[in-house]
């Protein structure tokens, strides 16, 4: 009887170490997890981070390029308003009177082309503040 007594004392004991030893693994790996995500988390972030400075870079571009066009516009404008009166004050006439026309109206075509389809910015989209990481928001907590 005390063998088998010392043999279910061990066996017990033993069960319970083992069962106390494997909550604590697991906690260590979710801990390791944990630290896992939070790398992520901020590699994440820092990705983030760099994507947005090249939007913000690319709209500064995309602007300039707007307004260069609508400059383009604007003389191609200034440019058909000069044809029109260099052909009332008789340009197109005279001695080849037809090649000055001919001029005169590849010109203008030109400017339509210059004036037809310019791009317009978008309308102004409202930004929404990015929301923290969990990362942060646990830091936050504690």
């Amino acid at each position: 009887m005390k063998k088998l007594l010392t043999g279910g004392a061990f066996l017990l004991l033993s069960t319970v170490l083992l069962a106390t030893h494997r909550p604590a693994a697991a906690v260590q790996a979710a801990q390791g997890q944990g630290q896992s995500i939070d790398a992520r988390v901020a590699t994440l972030e820092t990705d983030l981070a760099a994507m947005r400075a090249k939007l913000d870079e690319t709209h500064a571009q995309l602007e300039q390029t707007l307004a260069y066009l609508e400059k383009q516009s604007k003389a191609a404008e200034r440019l058909v308003a000069a044809l029109d009166e260099a052909e009332q004050q008789g340009f197109a006439v005279g001695e080849n009177w037809k090649s000055r026309q001919t001029l005169l109206a590849g010109m203008r075509a030109y400017c339509g082309d210059q004036q037809n389809g310019v791009p317009k910015a978008p309308a102004a989209t409202k930004t929404v503040p990015a929301k923290p990481a969990p990362a942060q928001q646990r830091q936050a907590k504690k």
